[in-house]
C-alpha cells in the first residue's frame, strides 16, 4: 500500500482502525495476533520516521518522502513490512524495514549467523530475513534493474529495547550489513535515523510508483551463474544419461524451432509452443527439467524470464534448495516460482466488489471472468507473456477448479475463480513445458492431464508437442519390470486376478534387472531402522516414509523430536524376545512449510544428525529420491478376499475432502464409489512410496495378511 510520510502519519494518528483492516484485506492475514502487531508497530514506526533528522525526506523542494506498507515481493508469497523509497547519494533507493514486535528477554545468540535462539528454540534472525528481500529485489525487481536503484534493510524492533543479542558473535557481519535498532535511546535518536539518513536523502515519486507496480524480471548475469552451474557435472546434482538424454535433446529441439528467427514463418500466429513430457516415476523427468531450465539460461536468443514453476510448497521448497545449493548463493532461489503466481490478479475483494455490481462471477463463468477483470481498474499482476519459458514440474498436480466432479474445490492460495493453471501458465508464456505422470495426482485438487493442456494450448493458438519417456528408469536398481511389478501388486489397472501379472513381471525383474535392487521385508520396526543404518554406513543415503495412515499430532509443536514418546505420530509396539517394545517418530517437521529439510536435510537440521529421525508422506517425497526406503506399510490399505480394501479409520489425508466424505458418510452407489476412489488414491501413494529408491525398498507390515499377500508375490 504505496503513500507519502504524511498520509500515513495522518492515517496512523487519525485513521489507524481502517488502515489495519485495509491491511488485513491486502495480504489476507487477520489473526488478532497480527492485527495486535499492526497496532502495536506501526505508530512506533511513525515516531521513528518522523525524526527531526529526517525532514529533508519527509519534504523536499514540495515533494515529499514514500513508504509502501506490507509490500508483496513480485511473483512471491512474501510481505515487507514496510519499504522506503525515494533517492539516495547514489540515485533511487528502497529501503526494507522489517518490523518485530517481539519481546526480547531471555533471546540469546544462535549456533549460527542466521539463527537467533529464542525461548521457544533457534528461529531465523530477522536480519538474515531482510537480506533475501533485499536480494530478491537486487535480482528480481524491474523497477530496481531499469533504474539501477539502490537497495537496503534493517530490523526494527518496535516493542523491546535490548537487541543486543541479536548483534553479537555470530551475528556481527550479518547485522553490520542489515542493522538491528530496538526501543532504546540511542537507536531511536540517534542509530535508526542515521541509518536512513544514510540511504535517503530526498523524495522520488516516480521511482516510488514505479518500485510498487514493480514486476518480475530476472537478472540475465545471475541466471547464467546458476545456469553453468547445473551443467557443471562437478557441482550439480543434476546428471543426464540414457533415455533422459534423449527427452532432453527431443525437448530442446522443440524449443530451438521456437526460437530460431530462421523458423518464424512455421510458428504459430500467437508464437506461443506448448511441450509435454510424459513418464513414470524414476524416468528423469525433474533432472531434464532442470536442464532445460540450465541450457535455455545461457541461450542468447532467449530475452526475457526462464522459471522453473513448481505444484506444490514441498516441491517448491526442495527446488528452491537445489538451486541455492548449486550456486552457493540463497538468491538462486528466486528461478523458482509457484503455480499460483500465474494469477493474473483476481483476489476477493474484487469478487465481492464485481457481485455486489450485479456480474455472476462463478468458477465455471472463468473465462467471463477474467475478461471482466481485464476491463476493471484493479492491479494487473502477471500478464499474458510474462515469462519467456515456463519449465512446469509435476504438472500433474496442477489445479483446475472447473474439473467435472471437482468444480469449486478452493485449494490453498489459487483464486478459483481465476479458473485452471495450466490455461494460465501458457496464457502467461510463450514457450511452456509441461513434465507430468497421470498417474501420481495425488488430491483432491490435482485436476489436470495431458489432454487438457493440449486444449488449453489449441484454445491459445499454441503449437503442442507430446514426448514420451515410458521405458525409462532410473531409480529402483534401473528395472522398469520393477515398476511393473509394483503396478501389478498394486492392481493399478484395476484389472483383478493381477496375481499372475504380478508373478510374471517379477520373475522378469528378478532374472533381467539392469541392476541390484533390494526388496526386503522386517518383523517389526526397529528391524527395519536397524537395516537403513547398516545401509547408511556404507556411504548410502535412506529415509522412512508411510502412507498418511497416522493423524499428524505434532505438527503445531516447535519442537517435536523433544516431544514425550506418547504425543509422537508413531507408537507401534512390537514384540521381541518375549518382551514389548515401543518404537516411536513424528511426521517430517516442516516449519514454515520448508519441507527442504526432510528432504535435503540442511544444516543444522534435525534430519542432517539423524536421517531417520522423521518420517515422510507422499506428498513430501513425490519427486525424490534416495538409495535406501524404508517403508512402513500401514493399516490403510489391507488385503482382504483377494483385492484391495480400505480402512478408513487409519485414512488421515486432509487433501481427500471429496472421496472420504463420500465413502463415510456416503449411501449406496455414492459410498460405493467413495470407497474405490479412496482405494485408488491410497494405490497412487504406495505407488509413489515404492518408487522412491534407487537401490533397495525395505518393508514393515502391521497388517500380517497384506504382508503374507505381498511376499506371495515375491515368491
Amino acid at each position: 500500500m504505496l503513500m507519502n510520510l504524511e498520509t500515513f502519519g495522518r492515517r496512523i494518528t487519525f485513521d489507524r482502525e481502517a488502515l489495519i483492516n485495509e491491511l488485513a484485506a491486502k495480504t489476507h492475514r487477520n489473526s488478532s495476533a497480527e492485527v495486535a502487531s499492526w497496532r502495536s508497530s506501526l505508530p512506533t514506526l511513525w515516531d521513528a520516521l518522523r525524526h527531526e533528522s529526517l525532514r529533508q525526506f519527509h519534504l523536499h523542494l514540495g515533494r515529499r518522502g514514500d513508504i509502501v506498507v506490507e509490500y508483496r515481493l513480485p511473483a512471491l508469497s512474501f510481505w515487507a513490512d514496510a519499504v522506503l523509497l525515494g533517492r539516495g547519494p547514489s540515485g533511487p533507493t528502497a529501503v526494507v524495514i522489517e518490523l518485530k514486535d517481539w519481546k526480547t528477554n531471555g533471546d540469546r545468540p544462535g549456533p549460527r549467523p542466521a539463527l537467533i535462539s529464542r525461548a521457544f528454540g533457534d528461529c531465523m534472525h530477522p536480519s538474515d530475513q531482510v537480506q533475501g528481500y533485499v536480494e530478491f529485489c537486487q535480482r528480481f525487481h524491474s523497477a530496481v534493474q531499469a533504474t539501477r536503484a539502490s537497495v537496503s534493510g534493517c530490523v526494527y524492533f518496535t516493542l523491546a529495547s535490548d537487541v543486543s543479542a541479536y548483534c553479537g558473535a555470530p551475528h556481527e557481519h550479518l547485522t553490520r550489513e542489515f542493522p538491528v535498532f530496538g526501543q532504546n535511546e540511542v537507536d531511536v535518536n540517534e542509530a535508526f535515523p542515521d541509518f536512513v539518513r544514510q540511504w535517503l536523502t530526498e523524495p522520488d515519486e516516480e521511482f516510488a510508483r514505479a518500485f510498487d507496480a514493480g514486476t518480475y524480471k530476472q537478472d540475465r548475469t545471475l541466471v547464467r551463474q546458476v545456469a553453468a552451474a547445473i551443467k557443471r557435472p562437478s557441482v550439480s546434482p543434476f546428471v543426464l544419461i540414457d533415455k533422459q538424454r534423449e527427452g532432453y535433446e527431443l525437448c530442446m529441439a522443440r524449443i530451438d524451432a521456437h526460437l530460431k528467427p530462421a523458423m518464424k514463418s512455421a510458428r504459430t500466429s500467437t508464437g506461443k509452443s506448448v511441450i509435454v513430457i510424459e513418464g513414470p516415476p524414476g524416468s528423469g523427468k525433474s533432472i531434464i527439467a532442470a536442464h532445460l531450465w540450465a541450457q535455455l539460461g545461457m541461450d542468447e536468443r532467449v530475452s526475457g524470464n526462464i522459471v522453473l514453476t513448481t505444484t506444490s510448497s514441498a516441491q517448491r521448497t526442495n527446488w528452491e534448495e537445489l538451486f541455492s545449493r548449486t550456486l552457493g548463493r540463497r538468491v538462486a532461489r528466486g528461478m523458482v516460482i509457484g503455480a499460483n503466481k500465474y494469477n493474473p490478479g483476481l483476489n476477493q475483494k474484487w469478487l465481492k466488489r464485481m457481485r455486489e455490481k450485479g456480474h455472476r462471477v462463478t468458477v465455471d463463468s472463468w473465462r467471463d471472468n477474467l475478461e471482466l477483470f481485464r476491463k476493471s481498474d484493479e492491479p494487473k499482476r502477471c500478464l499474458d507473456d510474462s515469462f519467456a519459458i515456463s519449465i512446469v514440474d509435476e504438472a500433474h498436480a496442477l489445479i483446475d477448479p472447473s474439473t467435472e466432479g471437482r468444480r469449486g474445490m478452493s485449494p490453498g492460495g489459487w483464486m478459483i475463480h481465476a479458473g485452471p493453471q495450466a490455461w494460465h501458465v501458457i496464457r502467461g508464456s510463450r514457450v511452456s513445458v509441461f513434465l507430468l505422470d497421470p498417474e501420481q495426482s495425488y488430491r483432491d485438487n490435482e485436476t489436470t492431464s495431458v489432454e487438457q493442456i493440449q486444449h488449453f494450448a489449441a484454445e491459445q493458438g499454441a503449437d503442442f508437442s507430446h514426448i514420451s519417456l515410458a521405458g525409462s528408469q532410473f531409480r529402483c536398481g534401473g528395472s522398469v519390470e520393477y515398476m511393473d511389478w509394483v503396478d501389478a501388486l498394486l492392481d493399478t489397472s484395476g484389472s483383478r486376478g493381477h496375481s499372475s501379472k504380478g508373478q510374471a513381471a517379477r520373475s522378469r525383474w528378478r532374472t533381467r534387472n539392469s541392476g541390484p535392487l533390494e526388496f526386503e521385508v522386517y518383523d517389526d520396526p526397529q528391524a527395519l531402522e536397524d537395516a537403513l543404518r547398516d545401509r547408511m554406513t556404507e556411504g548410502s543415503s535412506a529415509r522412512l516414509v508411510a502412507s498418511y495412515a497416522r493423524p499428524w499430532r505434532t505438527r503445531e509443536l516447535v519442537h517435536p523430536h523433544t516431544a514425550a514418546a506418547e504425543a509422537k505420530d508413531f507408537q507401534i509396539r512390537y514384540r521381541r524376545a518375549d518382551k514389548e517394545c515401543l518404537w516411536t517418530r513424528i511426521w517430517n517437521y516442516a516449519p514454515q512449510a520448508d519441507y527442504s529439510l526432510f528432504i535435503q536435510a540442511s544444516d543444522g537440521s534435525p534430519m542432517s544428525k539423524d536421517p531417520l529421525c522423521e518420517v515422510g508422506c507422499p506428498y513430501v517425497l513425490r519427486g525424490f529420491d534416495f538409495h535406501y526406503v524404508g517403508l512402513l506399510w500401514l493399516s490403510d490399505l489391507i488385503w482382504r478376499d483377494k483385492s484391495w480394501k480400505v480402512n478408513l479409520d487409519h485414512v488421515h489425508e486432509s487433501a481427500w475432502r471429496l472421496p472420504l466424505s463420500a465413502a463415510r458418510r456416503g449411501k449406496g452407489l455414492v459410498k460405493e464409489r467413495g470407497m474405490a476412489e479412496v482405494i485408488r488414491r491410497l494405490q497412487r501413494g504406495y505407488r509413489i512410496l515404492l518408487s522412491r529408491a534407487m537401490q533397495g525398498t525395505l518393508v514393515w507390515f502391521e497388517d500380517e495378511e497384506t504382508r503374507a499377500h505381498v511376499e506371495s508375490m515375491l515368491t
